[in-house]
């Protein structure tokens, strides 16, 4: 995965978006916990999994809550 503090790329008021093989976050996102957070995303990528939006992001902040701890 490659991080790239752009927040021009980001758009809709959010922090942090991960396309791809590439995570894109503005200077405020650029925290542990949304790295850990877009990494989590990037990985369900990697290994072609296919999760509902909502239940990824509630299991993305999980990983990362989970990690951090």
């Amino acid at each position: 995965m490659r991080i790239i503090l752009n927040g021009r790329k980001v758009g809709n008021g959010d922090i942090a978006v991960c396309f791809e093989n590439k995570a894109f976050f503005t200077k405020r996102g650029l925290t542990k916990r949304t790295v850990l957070h877009e990494l989590y995303h990037h990985l369900s990528y990697a290994y072609g999994l296919e999760i509902v939006e909502r239940k990824g992001e509630r299991d993305a902040n999980g990983y990362a809550k989970d990690f951090l701890s």
